[in-house]
């Protein structure tokens, strides 16, 4: 079933099951990781549409990335 769950899902699986999640963050910020899930969950619609990231986006996207990976250090 994990198959079919869409990016946003995800997200709601996270928050829902926050006591399973929460170790795998270090900092263990809930808003943070949301925000972050949020973020990555608007930029991923042109990537997965076969669309093209402007200059900007692709620097946010970066910095988004590079924020994820902050949240499980």
């Amino acid at each position: 079933m994990i198959d079919y769950t869409t990016f946003g899902e995800l997200g709601e699986i996270i928050k829902a099951n926050w006591d399973v999640f929460g170790g795998v963050f270090s900092r263990h910020d809930k808003v943070g990781v949301e925000k972050v899930l949020q973020q990555l969950n608007m930029l991923r619609g042109p990537i997965a549409h076969c669309g093209v990231l402007g200059e900007d986006d692709v620097v946010k996207l970066k910095l988004v990335v590079r924020n994820w990976y902050r949240l499980m250090e």
